[in-house]
Order: structure tokens, then C-alpha cells, then sequence
């Protein structure tokens, strides 16, 4: 064999790439990849110099090429085509990026719910303070969860899925004014929270303090955390505020109705409450 020293067996050049014995033979068999000589023995001999045309074909795979889409360009190889892949890839890789983004942020909200359903128990009441936050709001409901709020639900979920893509679980909310007057199933509408790096919002929660509940099981236990709520809110003398809005914790988690965790949030002011507004 003439210059020795700048040819490897198959197994050698396989090695010194980092890939199994077989690709090389399966590239060689589909005429994508070949040794530079094969002596007459059969064996298979490459050159080192054929480690750079090996290390694009596989820089290809990863980037999700097909063979075909390979051999194309192996087969008619220039920098027009080289930049037009490279372009077309890094856009991909691009909006790969971003799907994963939207994913992670989805997985993160969910957790962060899940989390707060660990520690939940029904009627826990608790203060804390919440940053500025947007919110978009549905179409107005009746709270019936009859036809009517079903469609008004399947509409505003398909804003959320244009807007967002992927998108947490929407809420209800229901007025202040509603729950001091026993009225607890006089629904306003459902909303979702925005995104801080989405331009649509219909409304703001403003920063501040905020009473937050849980309740444990059935809808029908919601009566019970607002009856608590009223409660808690005349013993600390609060005003609570404009909405109470209801969100589910678990639904990605749920075995049984039993099990069902609602959050309530709604805001307050530290003040004598001759009124609840």
C-alpha cells in the first residue's frame, strides 16, 4: 500500500471519528460515504484526510438532513449550497429554540402550581404580596357552566392557543360585590394571565397585597373557603377588592373530584371595612 502513514483501517478511522465500525459500512453500501481504496482482499482503507468530509456528513445528521437530502449536496458540493443548508438549519434551530422555551415556561408553571397544591389545605387563608400582572379576559359568563359558558370557554381557549401556543389552564373569576351578597355562582367571565413578553392583554392586576385560599374537592366546597373569607377579612378589618379569581392546581395531576384544588386570590386593602366592595 503506497503512503501508509495517511491510511487507516475501517476500524482505526472509525475510532479516531467517534462512530461504530457499521456506519462506515453502511455509507459505503449506500454510495454516500466511501473508503479511498479497498485492496484485494476486500479490505477498506481511508485516508485521514477523509475525517473533515466525514465529520460534515455527520454535523448533517445531526441537523436533521436525510441521507438523500446528504447526498445531494455530496454529490454537487459549493459554497452556494453549503450557506443556503447552513441558513435554512439555523432557522430551524431557531424556532427549535424557541418552541423549547415556550415549553420550559409551560413545564415551570405547572410545577410551580403543583407545588403550591402540596402545601394547600381547604381553607387555608394567607396573605402575600404579588407583583403586577396581566391578564386576558373571555367573553362574559354566566356561571351556569351551561351551553352558553362552554362555547365562551372553547372560544377563549382558542385565543389562548393563537396567542400562546402552549398555554397554562384558564380560571374563573367572580365579583367581590357578588360573594358579600351570597350570590356564588354569579360568574363574570374566565381569564387567563398574560405573559410579560406578549403585547395582548385586556386587563391589569395591579401590584399588591392579596388574600389567598384554597379549597379542597368539589366546586361546591367554594362557598365554604368564601364564607371563610368574609370572615377573615372582617376579623383583620380588610377591604377586600374588585375579583376573586379561581384557578385549578392540579387538573394535570387529578385521580379523583375529591382531590381537586382550587386557588383563590383576591386583593385587599388594610383598612376599616364598614363596607365590602
Amino acid at each position: 500500500m503506497k503512503n501508509k502513514k495517511y491510511f487507516l483501517t475501517s476500524g482505526e478511522f472509525a475510532k479516531m471519528n467517534g462512530i461504530n465500525k457499521r456506519t462506515l459500512h453502511y455509507y459505503n453500501d449506500i454510495g454516500l460515504f466511501r473508503p479511498e481504496m479497498i485492496d484485494e482482499n476486500g479490505y477498506h482503507y481511508y485516508s485521514r484526510f477523509q475525517a473533515v468530509q466525514l465529520e460534515m456528513i455527520l454535523i448533517f445528521r445531526r441537523l436533521g438532513l436525510s441521507i438523500e437530502e446528504i447526498r445531494t449536496y455530496t454529490d454537487h458540493p459549493s459554497d452556494a449550497s453549503f450557506t443556503q443548508i447552513i441558513r435554512e438549519k439555523q432557522e430551524l434551530i431557531d424556532r427549535s429554540v424557541c418552541q423549547l422555551l415556550e415549553v420550559k415556561a409551560f413545564l415551570q408553571q405547572k410545577q410551580e402550581k403543583l407545588a403550591l397544591g402540596l402545601s394547600a389545605s381547604h381553607g387555608k387563608i394567607e396573605r402575600i404580596h404579588l407583583p403586577k400582572r396581566h391578564i386576558l379576559l373571555s367573553a362574559p359568563i354566566t356561571g351556569a357552566y351551561d351551553e352558553h359558558d362552554f362555547s365562551v370557554a372553547a372560544d377563549f381557549s382558542l385565543r389562548l392557543k393563537t396567542i400562546f401556543g402552549l398555554y397554562d389552564n384558564f380560571g374563573s373569576r367572580i365579583s367581590i360585590q357578588n360573594i358579600s351578597s351570597g350570590n356564588f355562582n354569579d360568574y363574570d367571565c374566565f381569564f387567563s394571565y398574560g405573559r410579560n413578553d406578549a403585547g395582548q392583554y385586556d386587563a391589569v392586576l395591579p401590584a399588591g397585597e392579596y388574600l389567598r385560599a384554597f379549597s379542597v374537592g368539589s366546586w361546591d366546597r367554594l362557598k365554604d373557603v368564601y364564607d371563610r373569607l368574609l370572615s377573615f377579612a372582617q376579623e383583620h378589618e380588610l377591604t377586600l377588592t374588585g375579583f376573586a379569581y379561581e384557578e385549578g392546581l392540579n387538573e394535570m395531576a387529578l385521580r379523583e373530584l375529591d382531590d381537586y384544588i382550587t386557588m383563590i386570590t383576591v386583593a385587599y386593602t388594610a383598612q376599616p371595612a364598614s363596607t365590602i366592595s
